[in-house]
């Protein structure tokens, strides 16, 4: 097969081509405007994003080692995946150097055909529907605490109205006049207003698929922005990144006001002790995976980046420093509250036995419960300005990482579903409102976050974001595809010549100086590495993955099917 260059097929290309899908020839999303820093910002967002306040929880149930090891290890893997995977798009015709536009599920039947196609559109629904689903239901749950905490309660309409009891308040406030069970009378109403900040009494809309003014206020909040382009969410997305900053800034000062860096109680095992029923290591994998499950937006946000934008730099740049964040915040998090953080297999956490219901899913309830606020960090507590700067940074959270991610989930999904044939209609109604819908009824069910972040990692995240791209690009050395350059041809060129594209006359590129643009390749040229050393490490990657995620599901459930089901506990 003969050798092409990105200058010599590129001479039809033209400013109306950069919105134009290779594939069908559909005109749809935005232009090539992406820069470097916003570019890192959004990368950033979907990294972190809903998922930073649970890490804590994760140390504390597991212990420091695990949970580490394996943010550095995915982290390198992910950023290996995503270059993988835009190696083995930017071979495909008319996609020579990204100048065209080109969906995740696309590439996958380009290069397997339709039948794993849709394996992968159903895998890469799963794993971004089950991501906006998360966001969803954490940004309604941030909501409603908000809402309480300035009027006193949050109201919402409740759907599936029907008794409720709660159980063990006793044991919760150590209290004997309180008695140890009784009914909830709102969990009856189709109205109800309850304070979602203070649940010692019970929660009332537990186990109920709740309409609540946080989940509306949110829906109205996110909804348009999922209408736009990913190029018009940019603003949004550098604001986001700015906002998150400071909250996790003020997060991790925070945390060493807490009591246990006074009492000398803040340390953490390398690994918790197996005979206690907080401690496991079922949830570390899943938890860690859907932190970096991020790949299936990545061609997404290649089709509109500025051509000049290394893919390389920007992923491992961007990758690094959410690393940073999830050891800062993971840590410092467990460290300071770690006796009331409940283990996302377990759903328990070690200060109260036996009462699952009274822990804390993530970080961010301590800061939103008064009652654990004057118990770990009274010193914030009791001082106005301080509590108050604790408090907001969980409201600013909001829609500084949550509400910033559910409109990027939605628009990805919304690409592939138009670039498969998909009307508009269906593609906005399937990525922008079908995750909003199916959040109703799990809003307030049991540790219904943490079991989502695990199980959906564990089964679509791990798919669709590591072992697919990875043996896509085994597929891609083996030379297996008609019709996609010769990867060996490309491979034979001088490191000089691997590294840049000469820009020319017959290669217009809109808003773009005449120079060089960078060739992207997963390993650098650099490293010389031999055909078929690459291909041995992918199918290696492939092989660890699949292991790993089949182990982490049989143990995930094997745990969680110990934990009890406590309607009237959620979030207490």
């Amino acid at each position: 097969m003969p050798k092409r260059s990105g200058a010599s097929t590129a001479s039809s290309y033209t400013d109306a081509d950069d919105n134009k899908s290779v594939a069908t020839g559909t005109a749809f999303g935005g232009g090539k405007t992406i820069g470097f820093g916003a570019g890192i910002c959004l990368l950033i967002n979907n990294i972190t994003g809903p998922g930073v306040p649970s890490i804590a929880n994760m140390y504390a149930e597991s212990g420091w080692f695990l949970p580490s090891f394996l943010f550095i290890l995915i982290w390198c893997m992910s950023s290996l995946s995503t270059g993988m995977y835009c190696e083995a798009m930017r071979m495909i015709p008319g996609n020579e150097h990204f100048r065209g536009r080109i969906e995740y599920t696309t590439i996958v039947k380009h290069y397997f055909g339709e039948k794993f196609f849709r394996a992968s559109q159903l895998g890469l629904n799963g794993a971004l529907q089950s991501l906006n689903i998360i966001s969803v239901i954490q940004s309604a749950q941030l909501m409603d605490a908000a809402i309480s905490a300035i009027f006193g309660k949050s109201c919402g309409f409740n759907l599936t109205p029907f008794s409720l009891t709660f159980d063990g308040s006793e044991a919760l406030s150590g209290e004997g006049s309180t008695p140890i069970a009784y009914p909830l009378p709102e969990a009856t109403k189709f109205w109800s207003c309850i304070d979602t900040n203070n649940l010692d009494d019970g929660n009332a809309w537990g186990c109920h698929g709740i309409l609540s003014a946080g989940f509306i206020t949110s829906l109205v909040f996110t909804l348009p922005m999922g209408m736009w382009n990913l190029d018009e969410n940019m603003g949004i997305q550098v604001g986001a990144f700015i906002l998150t900053v400071v909250c996790w800034f003020v997060w991790f000062f925070v945390a060493f006001y807490s009591e246990n860096f006074k009492h000398d109680a803040w340390q953490i095992p390398a690994f918790t002790d197996s005979s206690k029923d907080y401690a496991s290591q079922a949830g570390v994998l899943g938890t860690v995976l859907f932190n970096y499950g991020y790949v299936t937006c990545i061609p997404s946000w290649v089709n509109e980046k500025k051509m000049n934008v290394s893919i390389n730099k920007s992923v491992w740049t961007g990758s690094l420093i959410c690393n940073f964040v999830f050891f800062a915040l993971g840590i410092s998090g467990c460290m300071a509250f770690h006796q009331f953080l409940a283990g996302p297999a377990t759903g328990k956490c070690e200060k109260i036995d036996g009462y699952p219901y009274s822990c804390a899913n993530t970080v961010l309830n301590i800061f939103t419960t008064p009652k654990l606020m004057k118990t770990m960090i009274p010193d914030i507590h009791n001082h106005g300005a301080a509590n108050f700067i604790a408090q907001l940074s969980v409201y600013l959270f909001i829609p500084g990482a949550v509400l910033s991610g559910i409109p990027v989930f939605s628009i990805v999904v919304k690409y592939n579903c138009i670039e498969n044939g998909c009307s508009k209609r269906f593609s906005d109604f399937w990525g922008i409102v079908f995750p909003w819908l199916i959040a109703i009824p799990l809003l307030y069910q049991p540790d219904a976050l943490n079991q989502f972040i695990t199980y959906s990692s564990l089964i679509f995240v791990s798919f669709t974001d590591f072992i697919v791209p990875w043996y896509l690009y085994y597929f891609l050395l083996k030379g297996k595809v008609q019709g996609t350059i010769d990867i060996e041809a490309e491979s034979d060129d001088s490191d000089e010549e691997r590294n840049l594209v000469k820009v020319n006359d017959s290669f217009h590129l809109s808003e773009f100086e005449e120079g060089t643009i960078p060739v992207h390749w997963a390993f650098p040229p650099q490293l010389n590495l031999s055909l078929k050393a690459r291909k041995n490490a992918a199918l290696v990657l492939v092989f660890i993955m699949g292991t790993a995620a089949v182990s982490g599901t049989i143990f995930s459930i094997a745990t969680s099917a110990t934990n009890s089901w406590n309607c009237a506990g959620v979030g207490t």
